[in-house]
């Protein structure tokens, strides 16, 4: 596998935090930088960062100097705080209630007055254009000159930043999707981001194909902004966008398909995770949430994701965020329960503890303290009064204190009984988290370690894992940072999907599989010298729901590695396996539908060489544990011993509290392995 070549830098933006990495030519890290994250422009802790990291290290490297790899929340963000562009829908005339209807299902059962999240376009946006083509791709609507002009003269009457064009059955046949959008390119011009769902997003199900189409244009401006902004700041150095699928894009792709970045973060820290071990779920806990996921050998992928409550049914990392991360904020609601999340401090004001809600407070814009998770790890003494954190922050103990000193008078507890509260009920929502990518997929948590990371993680990593019935946690080296580090040896990607809604015993279907397949190899690997891997969405005739399955080993770079009078069997066969594995049961005599292809087509690998695992940087024995001490550095701890809790390791980008009952041991690799002394 290719190092790469010079300097790189891992940026990865979160709520609170900004964390950066810097990665020599050899690939090893050579240093790392943590501050503050500015919400209002996300590009100033990026920029501002990247010259700090760059003056720490020494070595007169400059912005123009370095590649950049950036996990950006700029998508995320512009859909939850509706900061997008205005957007006009376009779709064929009877399905403009598509996005406001959406699917008749209630996402709580028993909630009397159901609410619904409102899509990014209002109604009086939405345009019909008269046409229709049918599921086979036959047209039997012809689009005429005459309706063609009446949508887009309504379009650009609304005057819109961006444009969605998602026609009925345009997946089976885009001729009606191409020419409006040649028509809507004439009049508005390059200014106006078009999304057209056929490139996008060609799948049946019109539901979803627009609420995907929809999302990804009124994301695109601030989107586009943002990146144009971010390398005009660079100064011409590389930048590439790491991707919800795993695998890094170029600024044009992430430009004309910014959905695709909705989990760019957390997809991140899953691949930094995935090279501790085979058999994981991983915990990345930031200041604003907490994302979970599963890996076997490799991050799991799905396509089974939402945006703002909206769904997204792009192929992503199969990851599953909960609002419970440090700078949650801990309340009490009308019946007097204890209650954590999901709204965050973030990172202005912050956890109390950060010392800005103790200038609210003089200020009298608020009169009452934000009580945090964080907050309540330093009244239980988790985290070190005396710390720095990023951009010289300094910890405010007496404001914490104060925090829960209000929690405690509004539930009649004592201070450490309300702290102790705050963390029992964040982790009931993280476990609920677990359960939802491990027991409701058919995977017992018990028979994987738990992989903490980000700045909180290791605080709740053991008890967590207590609670789940899980006896192993594996902390990777600098865990404050993995996310950054992920990204780094993230490979370029490329993705297509096709829609193909065959039985898997129609003859027809080997010669398009081979036509397909090898019109991947020769047409979407241009540019990329890695491997391509193809993902199936299959369910028995009559259903659904379809179950994602990937056939190892499928195809290689250079041929098409299918027997397909063998393959077709084979996956029928897995198929049928995993659906009993998560649904108790398989329908030997029931005909299976392949329902659409997913072609993943990778770029070389690039290896980052952790602190813990370069010869160099070998964890030594500088301070030995004993009894009294309650605090331990984590380059004090010795490869080849062990050390029974109960401490708290402290090290620069995060910190790990080892309970009583369990017992730390360092691997070669760096990594600390935690184990339950007695197991229940």
């Amino acid at each position: 596998m290719s190092t790469g070549e010079g300097h790189r830098i891992g940026v990865d933006t979160g709520g609170t935090f900004t964390d950066l990495v810097l990665v020599g030519p050899e690939g090893h890290i050579v240093e790392t930088h943590k501050r503050l994250s500015t919400p209002d422009n996300p590009s100033r802790a990026v920029l501002e960062g990247i010259d700090a990291l760059l003056a720490e290290h020494g070595q007169g490297l400059t912005r123009r100097d370095v590649a950049v790899t950036h996990g950006s929340t700029v998508a995320t963000n512009a859909l939850l705080e509706a900061k997008h562009g205005q957007t006009v829908f376009v779709t064929t005339a009877g399905f403009e209630d598509t996005l406001h209807l959406a699917r008749q299902h209630r996402p709580d059962l028993y909630e009397l007055v159901p609410r619904r999240p409102d899509p990014p376009v209002p109604r009086e946006r939405c345009v019909g254009v008269v046409e229709r083509i049918g599921h086979d791709g036959r047209i039997i609507t012809e689009l005429t000159d005459e309706a063609l002009n009446a949508a887009v003269d309504r379009v650009v009457t609304l005057k819109p930043d961006a444009v969605a064009v998602s026609l009925l059955h345009s997946y089976a046949n885009p001729a009606h999707e191409q020419r409006l959008a040649e028509a809507l390119r004439e009049r508005l011009g390059d200014d106006v981001h078009l999304t057209l769902s056929h490139e996008l997003m060609p799948v049946f199900r019109e539901y979803e194909r627009a609420s995907a189409c929809v999302i990804n244009a009124a994301v695109a401006p601030r989107m586009t902004r943002y990146l144009r902004k971010l390398e005009q700041g660079l100064d011409g150095a590389s930048l590439q966008i790491m991707g919800s699928h795993g695998g890094t894009m170029s600024v044009e792709d992430v430009c004309r398909q910014p959905v695709r970045t909705i989990l760019s973060g957390p997809a991140g820290g899953v691949l930094g995770a995935a090279a501790v071990g085979e058999k994981l779920i991983t915990l990345d806990m930031g200041g604003t949430s907490t994302d979970v996921a599963l890996i076997e050998g490799e991050p799991t992928r799905s396509t089974d994701h939402e945006a703002a409550g909206l769904p997204v049914k792009l192929p992503m990392v199969d990851i599953h965020t909960v609002g419970a991360g440090g700078g949650s904020v801990a309340w009490v609601d009308a019946g007097g329960a204890l209650r954590v999340g999901p709204r965050s401090a973030g990172a202005d004001p912050g956890p109390a503890c950060y010392g800005r809600q103790r200038g609210l407070l003089e200020g009298g814009g608020i009169n009452a303290w934000w009580p945090t998770v964080t907050d309540a790890n330093v009244v239980l003494g988790h985290l070190d009064p005396t710390m720095t954190l990023g951009s010289g922050l300094k910890l405010d103990a007496e404001a914490s204190r104060s925090a829960i000193a209000q929690l405690a008078d509004q539930t009649r507890l004592t201070e450490v009984e309300a702290a102790e509260g705050v963390l029992r009920v964040v982790e009931v929502n993280m476990a609920r988290a677990v359960h939802r990518i491990s027991l409701q997929r058919g995977r017992d948590p018990r028979d994987y370690a738990l992989v903490p990371f980000g700045g909180a993680g290791g605080l709740h990593a053991c008890r967590l894992a207590e609670q789940l019935g899980m006896t192993r946690v594996l902390l990777p080296v600098e865990p404050g940072l993995l996310s950054a580090i992920g990204m780094l040896t993230a490979p370029p990607r490329s993705m297509k999907t096709w829609s193909i809604l065959r039985h898997l015993a129609d003859p027809e279907l080997r010669d398009i599989l081979a036509q397909m397949l090898h019109g991947t190899i020769s047409n979407e690997s241009s540019g990329f010298d890695g491997r391509t891997e193809f993902n199936f969405d299959l369910r028995y005739a009559g259903q659904s729901h379809e179950i994602n399955i990937t056939l190892p080993n499928a195809v290689t770079t250079d041929h098409i590695g299918i027997d397909l009078k063998s393959f077709v069997p084979a996956l029928n066969e897995r198929f049928a396996q995993e659906h009993e594995r998560l649904n108790g049961y398989r329908l030997d005599d029931q005909p299976v539908e392949l329902v659409a292809v997913h072609a993943v087509v990778d770029g070389p690998s690039i290896n980052v060489h952790t602190r813990g695992d370069s010869p160099a940087e070998t964890p030594t024995p500088q301070a030995r544990r004993n009894t009294g001490a309650e605090r331990v550095p984590r380059r004090s701890v010795e490869i080849g011993k062990t050390y029974p809790g109960p401490f708290v390791i402290d090290e620069t980008s995060a910190t790990t509290v080892v309970p009583e009952g369990w017992a730390l041991s360092v691997r070669p690799d760096g990594v600390l392995e935690i184990k339950r002394e007695q197991p229940r």
